[in-house]
């Protein structure tokens, strides 16, 4: 009983004499509570730029008609509803905010981290605005710091007006080149290429804005003063490592119904087939019909069973390349933005006369560009041939960057939702939208169940939760 007494005594005694060290007992040093930038940085990019990625091989392949559906065709007949994208972005912009905090923290902060935060925050709320219209920003990612779990929204004026603002910065802190620890799966640290990214980006947004606003002297200056893309070798797209499934091409893993739906479409083959493109055999295959050797397509927004059963069926319909794109984990690349857009973005530029230099040239290195990016050669005399040779044309240079926007998110159909080009761009036989190619996606319905007065305020502004109506910059 002594002994037992004691036992319990020195017990006591034990437990209260460590409550003072108790939290620093209990703290892992190695394990640090507030995740560090570099590796927020590291989840962000990998997170939206594989969303954006997904989606541009479905969704936005559909939309821009570069494939068409043959199964599950609702999305290819414009039976719309919300778009994915919005949770991801929101979700990802609160780890971008913490990023941004750490890099501004006195004493701590990186200016390095800090621009390229700016850089993809821009990009994701241009994604988020050109895809819903107005949208949450100001007060978006102010629940946790100020308990506001109802945002306003903003409009696309004012959302596009702080983006240029930002990249500008962004550009400034990066030049001063402080140095990162990591994170950077993009461009491996290099600061530089991340000033290109930004000042292409601020020409991709000046070019969308245009109808709104005169940009030309800013994109001068930007041209003549800023780094920009020079060649393929700066194309902002993410490589997957494909060491597990986390981290390989998402439609590699995927189910192979789910890969068999998407197939060649008419626009898309009559316009490689016009230029005997060898982007054709690099993007698709003939078809599965073993008594010939031919590619065959389908029209875009057919029904279920006209799809399922054009051509004579789906061994008649050519499916997208299966070597590269479903049994392949590190083929392709989840693009951001690439060389061949900023050349085309120049040539329209410089067509219209908003900048200075020669369109043929900055046209034709779009192009180059573009088979770089997919390691297709280019054939010594495409640029002579018929339909692709320059000629002075908008049309000419918008059909260009149209096939160079192949599996690029959703940028080819922004641009035609801005120039209406490229013109052979139409509804398919079975839309269900009156003959309109959308223009918006709808808000998600939770946003009417959790924020309905700043729903309801932006759906009254900018005319209704429709998937045809127009956002500021393309009226």
């Amino acid at each position: 009983m002594k002994n037992l007494k004691i036992f319990f005594l020195a017990a006591l005694t034990l437990a209260f004499g460590c409550t003072n060290d108790f939290d620093e007992i209990n703290t892992n040093t190695n394990q640090p509570e507030v995740a560090t930038s570099d590796l927020l940085l590291s989840t962000v990019i990998s997170n939206v730029l594989g969303q954006v990625a997904r989606d541009g091989y479905s969704e936005g392949n559909q939309v821009s008609q570069h494939v068409a559906s043959n199964n599950f065709t609702g999305f290819d007949r414009y039976n719309w509803g919300s778009n994915g994208l919005w949770n991801t972005m929101y979700e990802n912009l609160t780890e971008v905010e913490i990023i941004l905090e750490q890099s501004r923290a006195e004493g701590a902060g990186n200016t390095s981290y800090e621009g390229m935060a700016l850089v993809l925050r821009s990009w994701m709320y241009s994604n988020l605005t050109d895809l819903f219209g107005d949208v949450p920003f100001s007060e978006a990612i102010s629940g946790a710091t100020e308990g506001n779990f109802t945002p306003t929204y903003d409009s696309q004026e004012s959302i596009y007006d702080a983006i240029l603002t930002d990249l500008a910065t962004a550009d400034d802190l990066l030049a001063q080149g402080q140095q990162i620890l990591g994170g950077d799966i993009l461009y491996g640290g290099d600061l530089t290429s991340w000033r290109k990214l930004a000042n292409s980006l601020r020409l991709r947004y000046l070019m969308r804005i245009s109808k709104r606003r005169d940009v030309a002297a800013q994109m001068q200056q930007i041209v003549d003063n800023e780094p920009i893309f020079e060649s393929a070798a700066d194309d902002a797209a993410m490589s997957y490592p494909a060491t597990s499934n986390e981290d390989s091409w998402p439609i590699s893993i995927g189910r192979i119904g789910g890969f068999d739906a998407r197939r060649l479409s008419d626009t898309n083959f009559e316009v490689l087939s016009a230029f005997d493109d060898p982007r054709l055999s690099t993007w698709f295959q003939k078809t599965d019909n073993p008594e010939e050797d031919v590619f065959r397509s389908i029209p875009n927004g057919l029904s279920e069973d006209n799809a399922s059963n054009w051509n004579g069926g789906a061994q008649n319909q050519s499916r997208l390349n299966q070597a590269l794109f479903f049994d392949c984990s590190n083929c392709v690349r989840a693009p951001l933005m690439q060389f061949a857009e900023l050349s085309f973005i120049l040539a329209e530029a410089a067509q219209q006369g908003m900048i200075s230099g020669d369109a043929q040239t900055y046209y034709e290195a779009g192009i180059q560009g573009s088979f770089d990016y997919w390691n297709t050669s280019m054939p010594e005399d495409y640029l002579s041939r018929d339909g692709v040779a320059y000629n002075g044309a908008l049309e000419t240079i918008m059909t260009q960057k149209w096939l160079a926007f192949f599996m690029v998110g959703f940028e080819a159909w922004y641009d035609f939702r801005r120039t209406g080009l490229p013109a052979f761009i139409e509804p398919g036989p079975d839309n269900v939208n009156n003959n309109r190619v959308p223009t918006k996606f709808f808000y998600p319905s939770s946003e009417q169940t959790l924020n309905p007065e700043n729903w309801q305020a932006a759906v009254d502004r900018i005319g209704g939760d429709d998937i045809n109506v127009r956002g500021w910059w393309e009226q």
